[in-house]
């Protein structure tokens, strides 16, 4: 007789052991399930963080060099100018640094991906043959498009 009642205690307790076996994998695999998450929404605001500092950087690149575009040629403005070009330098090395890329222009094959076309001129079809204002990808994802001209055979 008492092995009966043993027996069926040894079942209850391999059930028993089996069910909170069962919560632990369960739980186990929620919390990695958790970490992954967890990641990816932390790499996900990590490159829309790396994208807003670049917005909101590209414009005053854009105005230095259009400074220096228009900078007098005169040898008193020389360091003045060195300075200048050396601020957009380490400006530019910054945001290649956050994954920040000018996108190709001149003689390139058009691309409406990468490039908006704001006027067309004689030239080799569909290719690129002047810059307008530079475009820049974050990561390989454009964030600004190049305006550019682009070339159109002219038929007679």
């Amino acid at each position: 007789m008492p092995d009966e009642q043993v027996q069926p205690t040894i079942e209850e307790l391999q059930a028993k052991n089996e069910e909170l076996l069962n919560n632990w994998k369960r739980a186990v695999a929620d919390l990695d399930n958790f970490k992954k998450r967890k990641e990816a929404e932390r790499a996900e605001l990590f490159s829309m963080i790396q994208e807003m500092t670049a917005v909101r950087l590209l414009p005053s690149l854009q105005s230095l060099e259009q400074v220096l575009k228009f900078a007098p040629n005169d040898e008193k403005y020389k360091d003045w100018l060195d300075g200048l070009k050396a601020t957009i330098l380490q400006l530019e090395k910054a945001m290649e640094e956050l994954g920040l890329k000018k996108i190709a222009t001149v003689g390139a094959k058009f691309d409406h991906s990468l490039h908006e076309a704001v006027e067309h001129q004689e030239g080799d079809g569909d290719t690129v043959i002047r810059e307008v204002q530079p475009g820049f990808t974050l990561h390989d994802k454009v964030i600004i498009p190049a305006k550019v001209v682009v070339g159109r055979e002219i038929k007679d």
